[in-house]
């Protein structure tokens, strides 16, 4: 464990770098499903916007 920080002392920028994109991915992911909703529907959003099935016709 102490060597993990003696190189992470020597060279700081990748783990540093590493880091800043996982925050940058966390505050996107949240950041999206503000827009989208809270992400209960799934991934994929039911784009056909219909109701029934069917022709809807009769006769």
């Amino acid at each position: 464990m102490r060597e993990l920080f003696d190189i992470i002392r020597a060279n700081p920028w990748p783990f540093g770098a590493g880091l800043f994109v996982v925050i940058l991915m966390i505050i996107a992911e949240n950041f999206g499903r503000g827009i989208q909703g809270d992400g209960g529907a799934g991934d994929l959003p039911d784009l056909d916007g219909g109701g029934g099935c069917g022709d809807g016709g009769g006769g």
